[in-house]
């Protein structure tokens, strides 16, 4: 496909694909705080749920949650689904574009395994379809009782998930599909369980019955799982700006710790107004675990120096000849670029001098480039560069 048109389509579905997740994410934060904050109010009937008074926009606002609704009182009712729904369309299109569509360098790194497009295509599909169907086997048996179990059983998938995605396709692409998979359990929690239950609980109340209590549990606890799965996902939307994690050896565990990281960011703001005695604690090990893992990925990759003499420019001049002018230069003859990516450039010496902290950290501290590693660098060429820069850079 014509990489300009796949250009500006990333761009506005990018775009779209925001806003409406900004609207998904920020009701459900919003549903999420009013359920852990709501207060027994004296006036509220039996079927009250409890009350929460809010300040905004120069007003107050007065909340009850009410399980059950006369008929004759049942009023208009705002319905939130078009935002995961528009959420989810427009994150898979983009999966398409970026990845499916936009050349095999995203999907598949032959260091790694030797696929071609279409194979590592199929993978990523399988993994999307995979994941969902084994969700909703678990959390639709018998076995969704036995709740901390089923988590578990849940983030042991998920890690096996991750390792074996990281062994097949490239560390990007990698991400990404952990991330798709989990937010397509999000919208389908939304889609086949959350809103069909309230669809239910309204057809009741008109028709003059107090709703199954088994309607709104169930959609509360797929809501809880949304609510934890949603900052690990919304990290995987800007992992690929962040080569330290995805372009490193241990790149599956860095997805999981900083999974587990956004997790625990949620529960102690799930928890802490509702004086959760272990919020805080659980917060100083996020963010402990947060500044280890960051030591860990500031650590360089390769080895030391790969002999005793000095490295010369001309011999870092042949790795990029070889390596990175592919798609680095003013006429770059890769498939997937018409212009060099973001604009850096290798055709001149001041131009590769003057991009020295990129080339150490995309090509010497992380395999994050050249791109899927299409060009085929090695870990020796790899470890001259970082000797070369190691040195001061000498153009001699």
């Amino acid at each position: 496909m014509n990489s300009a048109i796949l250009e500006w389509a990333n761009l506005f579905v990018r775009w779209f694909h925001i806003i409406v997740g900004i609207g998904w994410i920020g009701t459900s934060f919003f549903f999420i705080y009013l359920d852990a904050h709501l207060t027994a109010a004296v006036s509220a009937g039996k079927h009250s749920a409890g009350k929460i008074w809010l300040i905004h926009s120069g007003g107050y606002y007065e909340v009850e949650k009410l399980k059950y609704v006369p008929p004759a009182k049942l009023p208009e009712l705002h319905w939130y689904k078009w935002e995961a729904y528009l959420t989810g369309l427009s994150g898979i299109t983009l999966l398409f574009i970026v990845y499916y569509f936009g050349g095999s360098g995203y999907m598949v790194d032959r260091s790694v395994a030797d696929l071609s497009q279409p194979e590592a295509v199929g993978i990523g599909i399988i993994t999307l379809a995979g994941g969902f169907a084994v969700y909703e086997a678990i959390w639709r048996s018998p076995l969704n009782r036995l709740e901390g179990l089923m988590n578990l059983v849940c983030f042991g998938l998920l890690v096996a998930i991750a390792w074996g995605l990281t062994h097949v396709l490239s560390g990007r692409a990698a991400y990404m599909h952990v991330g798709a998979m989990m937010g397509i359990i999000m919208v389908a929690n939304v889609l086949f369980v959350i809103q069909p239950g309230q669809r239910r609980m309204v057809r009741a109340n008109a028709a003059g019955q107090v709703p199954d209590p088994t309607w709104g549990n169930a959609a509360k606890q797929r809501s809880v799982h949304n609510n934890y799965m949603t900052l690990p996902v919304v990290f995987v939307m800007i992992s690929n700006h962040y080569p330290n994690t995805y372009g490193r050896q241990w790149n599956w565990a860095i997805l999981i710790a900083l999974f587990l990281v956004g997790a625990g960011v949620r529960y102690f703001l799930n928890t802490f107004d509702r004086g959760g005695k272990a919020a805080p604690y659980v917060l100083a090990g996020a963010v402990v675990g947060a500044l280890a893992l960051a030591l860990v990925m500031s650590m360089p990759m390769s080895g030391g120096a790969t002999s005793d003499q000095q490295v010369s420019f001309s011999q870092v001049d042949a790795v990029i000849a070889h390596r990175c002018v592919q798609c680095h230069s003013a006429r770059p003859t890769d498939d997937m670029f018409r212009e060099a990516p973001n604009g850096v450039r290798f055709d001149t010496k001041e131009e590769i001098t003057g991009l020295l902290a990129k080339i150490k950290l995309m090509a010497v501290e992380t395999n994050a480039m050249p791109l899927g590693n299409k060009t085929g660098m090695t870990e020796k060429e790899r470890a001259l560069l970082g000797d070369w820069i190691a040195e001061g850079a000498p153009l001699d």
